[in-house]
């Protein structure tokens, strides 16, 4: 008898987090695109232009458990304007944003004249959780401070603004559409302009308009229209004057977003309850690793007095990080090693990092141990990822090793033991030159996680009464020294690289960040200490004992009362109860990215595909143009995201039978090329960038964007392709350190890239085209596969099936119940779109010329309907006009055919 014991179940994979670096990095000349950051330690060279707020000591002496990123620091390398961006897959849990700035108001003193600054004290608090090994788990929170408020975003509406703001939706002065005239054709009031409220998106219909000036509440959104969720009681205009309609009617209605009589018929605004004010949102807004958290703000200082714009960020959790930790180092540990063990957990087995510990030797070449650089005195870690972007590295081995393995040889960068910098290269493991290991993020390594008493007022000598002897340069002796630091600061020094004098200890930890290495030291440090944020009472104790010193001054006041206004921990705790206390551990954010960011996959930026083209022409001479081509290997019949959508009811037995036998006649999912008169086609739909940079593609690309903001920086705009604006007016460029010298290229010039070495010469034959592999990459990943088809299945549903041919009053709906008749209007609406309404109607035109008393309403066609719809779609499918063959002749036969023989 056959054993029946059904098999174990397996475990889900644990769900991995992404991250991102907090900004992008500016590109180098006017017209360059910013790129993301792939290595930590290039961020923290970046960091070093910080004057102050560096993690753990600010450069007045003070606890900082973030980094600042100011505009006049380490802003002037970063792509400002991109905005700062979430560090890590998770949810938005509360925020405040500023309706204006606050001012601190300070007197005319010392000959200076009154001042007026504004400060921030605009924040979002996110949460984070991750998961490793299964089923132990570590939320922790990311925090980014002093954000720029909304008067800013409404003199720069050229910024995106962030997509979890509580938003609203303002009827403008260019939504002009009115009611219809009434039954005795009486004209509607000119004060009853609005804009219609439709049943369902585009056509459906109209329920009533909303008075100019009305505010509604969206929620989904599809392509430019949106549903409204809460008219607030807006009393409608009717569709007809003289009808009655009711204020319900709005709700659940559709609205348009875009622009009509030169200007948009909506514009976004905050409801006042979402303004100045700490906002818990008691159903968290997710977002990802990468998307848009806001924008610098104003945070002008009181001493010395300067025009500030910045940004405060931090990461922290509570004490179950020692544990996270811990637990991971001991599955590490035990099995680290054993492939199987990794797959049940459904995670690479690959280590992510190199680490390259004190007193190593960096030889000049790789395996040549003979000659040598100078030892390593500081311990280095990073990716395989950055460092596989070193020119000539990886160097593998061309033979095994002592220990019978080939390894690869790295290039890698350090210090000696006087912080001076060296370079040179490594075995990745077993190594004679010293220790290198290949580590997994997981493990966590080198972090370490400190607590110990700390001064209560923040400072990081033991007493407050040593920070005011030391910041006043009071006559005390070694006011610096590390006898003087409080216990968590001196375990702190301990660990750091640092070398000198110890009487200096505060000097040297203040300027911790402007030693690389240093700093690359702090980063691995978890720090306990109480937030900033909390119990402002602190600060108080802190301005009297120096006032003691100074006397009264008027900044002290002014800072107390920012502070007053700064703090939100209470605030979020009144409406978040798992937030936790105060005292929490402080990571380092840079750090913490750098740790886990996903290196590059298998494929990154198609690099798999670079080698896939071929060479192919177009034309005839003297006019053949010669250009890559990729007919792609992904039939769309066999799309398991299809199979899905079908299984989940996304997509009716009908759709799917439709969808299928049309693909036939376009192209792969992953197909792509560039022969003929537009600059790029890709994917099923063979959507295309024209001439102009613009096209179908771009506007599939755009909505991309908006929907999957990470997963396009991920696939497209990382690797050189951005799209600016949106719908028919959207555009794409490209950009490339080498190809194209890092500038942006659209139009002309791009698709002359796109062609470049394709001629007569090489016909037939293979060439590499890095740009068209990142676009054949990118299209067949799961989310754009899945644009992909909803674009199918929306072109059908709302373009081609509620259409009525030209000449009728009668939906294509109505006519074509059968799936060969929808397929065949799709298929020539993917061609030529423009076509379609007109040729139906001719077709339908010959059918009632045959058949002279039958009735123009399909509904009525009785039971012979049929066969009625077998005619019109026979002459319809075969004269259709569609894209001419090689030949020159018109396709449609031939693709109707296709279709016959798939449908039936």
């Amino acid at each position: 008898m056959a054993n029946t014991t059904p098999p174990p179940p397996v475990n889900p994979p644990l769900k991995q987090l992404s991250f991102a670096f907090p900004f992008r990095r500016k590109g180098q000349g006017a017209t360059a695109s910013s790129t993301d950051f792939t290595d930590e330690h290039e961020f923290y060279k970046v960091l070093e232009a910080e004057p102050s707020g560096n993690y753990s000591v600010s450069a007045k002496g003070m606890w900082h458990g973030g980094i600042h990123v100011t505009e006049a620091g380490a802003g002037r390398s970063l792509d400002l304007k991109y905005g700062v961006r979430c560090l890590a897959d998770g949810e938005v849990i509360a925020y405040r944003v500023d309706r204006a700035y606050p001012l601190s108001e300070l007197p005319a003193q010392n000959g200076t004249g009154e001042i007026s600054a504004p400060y921030s004290t605009g924040f979002t608090l996110m949460r984070h959780s991750m998961e490793f090994p299964r089923g132990t788990t570590l939320t922790f929170y990311s925090l980014y401070m002093h954000l720029q408020d909304l008067a800013d975003y409404e003199r720069d509406t050229t910024l995106s603004r962030p997509a979890y703001w509580s938003k609203e939706f303002k009827v403008t002065a260019f939504a002009q559409d009115l009611p219809d005239a009434g039954a005795n054709g009486q004209p509607a009031p000119s004060e009853q302009m609005g804009l219609r409220i439709r049943a369902t998106r585009r056509t459906g219909p109209v329920l009533g308009i909303l008075p100019q000036g009305a505010r509604v509440v969206i929620g989904a959104r599809a392509d430019g229209w949106g549903q409204i969720t809460d008219s607030h009681g807006a009393d409608l205009y009717p569709k007809v004057v003289g009808d009655f309609v009711s204020p319900e009617v709005a709700t659940n209605g559709w609205i348009f977003l875009g622009k009509e009589h030169g200007g948009p018929v909506v514009t976004e605004v905050m409801p006042d309850s979402s303004l100045d004010r700490v906002v818990v949102l008691t159903e968290p807004f997710r977002i990802k690793a990468g998307e848009l958290i806001g924008h610098l703000g104003r945070y002008d200082s009181l001493s010395p007095r300067t025009s500030n714009r910045m940004v405060h960020i931090e990461v922290f959790c509570d004490d179950t990080v020692k544990t996270f930790i811990t637990q991971g180092r001991t599955w590490i540990a035990s099995n680290g090693a054993h492939e199987q063990a990794w797959k049940q957990l459904g995670l690479p087995e690959v280590p992510t990092i190199l680490r390259v510990d004190r007193n190593t030797t960096l030889y000049h070449l790789p395996g040549q141990q003979g000659q040598h650089a100078k030892q390593t005195g500081v311990i280095q870690v990073a990716s395989f990822a950055g460092l596989a972007r070193q020119p000539n590295s990886p160097s593998m081995e061309a033979t095994a090793g002592t220990d019978g393995r080939k390894l690869n040889w790295w290039h890698v960068d350090s210090a000696d033991a006087l912080g001076h910098d060296i370079s040179g290269w490594v075995r990745e493991d077993s190594f004679a030159g010293g220790r290198v290991t290949r580590e997994f993020a997981q493990k966590w390594v080198d972090f370490k996680a400190l607590e110990d008493q700390h001064d209560p007022t923040h400072t990081m000598f033991a007493t407050t009464q040593a920070y005011v002897d030391y910041s006043t340069g009071a006559d005390v002796p070694d006011a610096g020294s590390r006898d003087k630091l409080s216990q968590l600061m001196q375990k702190i020094y301990d660990t750091l690289p640092l070398t000198g004098d110890s009487n200096q200890a505060a000097d040297r930890l203040h300027d911790a960040a402007e030693n690389p290495w240093v700093a690359f030291g702090m980063s691995r440090l978890i720090i306990r200490h109480e937030s900033e944020w909390a119990n402002p009472d602190k600060w108080k104790r802190l301005i009297a004992e120096i006032e003691k010193k100074t006397g009264p001054q008027p900044q002290h006041e002014a800072e107390l009362e920012r502070i007053e206004k700064l703090v939100w921990w209470d605030d979020v705790k009144g409406g978040l109860a798992d937030l936790p206390a105060p005292d929490v551990f402080h990571i380092h954010p840079i750090a913490l990215v750098g740790n886990f960011l996903v290196g590059q996959t298998p494929c990154a930026c198609g690099c798999c595909l670079q080698d896939v083209f071929k060479v192919t022409r177009y034309g005839h001479a003297p006019n053949t143009h010669y250009g890559p081509v990729f007919w792609g290997e992904r039939a769309l019949d066999k799309s398991k995201v299809l199979t899905e959508m079908r299984a989940s009811g996304v997509i009716s037995e009908s759709e799917y039978r439709i969808i299928v036998a049309m693909s036939k006649n376009e192209g792969m999912l992953d197909a792509v090329q560039s022969y003929d008169s537009e600059a790029v086609t890709a994917g099923a739909m063979q959507k295309t960038i024209n001439s102009m940079g613009k096209g179908e593609f771009p506007t599939q690309v755009a909505e991309f964007k908006a929907s999957n903001a990470s997963e396009y920086n991920e696939l497209f705009e990382k690797c050189g392709w951005t799209v600016e604006g949106m719908g028919p007016g959207a555009q794409m460029f490209y950009s490339h350190s080498e190809l194209t010298q890092g500038q942006k290229i659209t139009a002309g010039p791009l698709k002359d890239l796109m062609r470049r070495g394709c001629s007569a010469a090489n016909f037939g034959q293979k060439v590499k085209s890095v740009p068209l592999a990142v676009i054949a990459h990118a299209i067949t990943s799961r989310s754009y596969e899945t644009k992909q088809l909803m674009d199918f299945l929306s072109r059908l549903r709302d373009k081609v099936l509620p259409a009525t041919p030209r000449g009728y009053h009668y939906t294509i709906a109505q006519y074509f119940q059968s799936d060969l008749g929808r397929a065949a209007a799709l298929d020539q609406s993917v061609n030529r779109p423009g076509y379609v309404t007109r040729d139906i109607g001719k077709s339908l035109d010959v059918l009632f010329s045959h058949h002279p008393e039958l009735s123009r309403n399909p509904d009525e066609w009785g039971s012979n309907r049929a066969q009625y719809e077998r005619e019109v779609v026979g002459h319809y499918g075969n004269r259709r006009e569609m894209s001419r063959d090689s030949n020159g002749l018109n396709s449609a036969p031939r693709r109707f055919g296709n279709l016959t023989g798939n449908l039936g």
